[in-house]
Order: C-alpha cells, then sequence, then structure tokens
C-alpha cells in the first residue's frame, strides 16, 4: 500500500472524542465530575449536574419546542416523546450528545455546544472582521454581519418592514395576526411571545433569573437586576461610603 492510497483524515466523527474520554473515566474507574454542593463525584458531566438540580430545584433541561423545562434528562425525554413525537417526525430534531438539550436546528446545537461544552473539544465559534466580536456558530455570526452592513432580507408582506433575522420577522407578525400561542400553565392566560410568557410564570412560581452579586437579592429580569445594583449597598468601603458600581462594566458572564 502506497502513502497516497492512505487516507489521512481523523478517524473520529463529532462527539466521539467524548465519548472516547467517557469510556476512558469508566474504564478506570475515575469520577471527573463534582457536585459544586456536596463534592459527589460522578462519571458523566449529565449526571453531575442532575444532582446538583437536586440541591438547588433547579430545571436546566429545556424543551426548545415548548419552553417546558426539567430537572432530569429523562423527564425533558419523556416530555419530548409524549408531546412533540409528531413534530420530530416533521422537522428534523438535534439533540446535544452531552446534556440531551434540543433544539429545532443544527446552528442552535452549534451554538449550545460552543457556549456550554467548549472543554470538550467543542468549539464551532466565529470572530466578526469588523468589531471583533465573537460568536457561537458561523450562522450567528452572519445574522450579526449584517448590523453592519444594514441588509435586512425578512420583509412583512402587511406593513412592509424589514428584519435582520427571520424570528424577528415571525415576532412582528403576531402584531398583525393577534395570535397569541404561549399559554400560562397556572391561569391559562395567553401571550404572543415566549419571553413575556416566561417572566409571567416567574409571577407564579416565584422564581428568580438574576442575583445581584453584592447582596444576593434575587430579580426577575435583567432589566431590574441592572437597576438594582446601581442602587446596592452591601459593599462598602472602610468608611461605609458605597462602592461606585458604574466603574466597571457590568458582568453577567453566562446570561
Amino acid at each position: 500500500m502506497t502513502d497516497e492510497s492512505v487516507c489521512h483524515q481523523p478517524w473520529f466523527a463529532p462527539g466521539a472524542v467524548h465519548k472516547f474520554i467517557f469510556l476512558i473515566t469508566l474504564f478506570f474507574r475515575i469520577k471527573n465530575f463534582k457536585c459544586k454542593i456536596c463534592n459527589k463525584g460522578f462519571y458523566h458531566a449529565r449526571e453531575a449536574l442532575e444532582h446538583e438540580n437536586l440541591h438547588t430545584g433547579a430545571k436546566t433541561f429545556s424543551c426548545k419546542l415548548c419552553d417546558r423545562s426539567y430537572s432530569l434528562s429523562k423527564r425533558l425525554k419523556d416530555h419530548i416523546k409524549e408531546k412533540h413525537s409528531q413534530t420530530m417526525t416533521e422537522v428534523k430534531i438535534h439533540n446535544c450528545v452531552i446534556c440531551f438539550k434540543v433544539y429545532k436546528n443544527r446552528s442552535g446545537l452549534l451554538g449550545h455546544y460552543s457556549s456550554n461544552h467548549k472543554e470538550l473539544g467543542y468549539d464551532y465559534s466565529a470572530a466578526c472582521d469588523i468589531c471583533k466580536k465573537t460568536f457561537p456558530t458561523k450562522h450567528k455570526l452572519m445574522l450579526h454581519e449584517r448590523t453592519h452592513t444594514g441588509v435586512k432580507p425578512y420583509e412583512c408582506k402587511i406593513c412592509n418592514k424589514s428584519f435582520t433575522q427571520k424570528d424577528s420577522l415571525k415576532a412582528h407578525n403576531v402584531v398583525h395576526t393577534g395570535e397569541k400561542p404561549y399559554v400560562c400553565d397556572y391561569c391559562d392566560k395567553r401571550f404572543a411571545h415566549a419571553r413575556s410568557h416566561r417572566y409571567h410564570l416567574q409571577t407564579h412560581t416565584g422564581e428568580m433569573s438574576y442575583f445581584c452579586p453584592n447582596c444576593g437579592r434575587g430579580l426577575k429580569s435583567l432589566r431590574g437586576l441592572t437597576i438594582h445594583i446601581k442602587t446596592c449597598r452591601a459593599l462598602t468601603c472602610e468608611d461605609d461610603s458605597v462602592v461606585n458600581v458604574n466603574s466597571e462594566p457590568l458582568e453577567l458572564a453566562g446570561i
């Protein structure tokens, strides 16, 4: 066999590296993933996350088809099978091989990998040549570049208003149609947008999504957190003068 006939392409497929590492940890009984609360060890990152959810009550496994969330990945998989089986036959569903989060398109899945599993070798990020801002996928970079070029390819057929993204056009269309597809599980109130629906649910559950790094107070919105931090007096100097929270930009990594 000549050198020319030998294939030099990598033998592994996307996700194979992670699966290989996982098998090695099982073979040597290595529990690399620790619970941040009780330090219990696990073989798989998903198992550690599910265990932490038992401590915190967090619902980190979210359905991208209807905004329902669960503490356990199995509950999410059962939900998708029960509620969205028809959708899954009509639309190709993309799921994360690590934490089983589900996405409607490949772009969303790649963005999830870059944002959450980069340390495992999943990095599909790209940078804007104009402002150097980075994005988890080339598709998101393309959408961002339209803010520089002014290109708005998606036009409303009713009022001719144009948008840079297809999702923005869909959100705009409810202004004309009056459609409100998002229903509250507690009071049956309907909403046109998923964001408004999620915020309303917090009025029933009392769930706080954002927390002040100074005093720990919980806020329901990023805007509320930003306003609170400007007046928070939890951090004081020795002479009791208030620290200038505006002297440094607010860091909200992961939000």
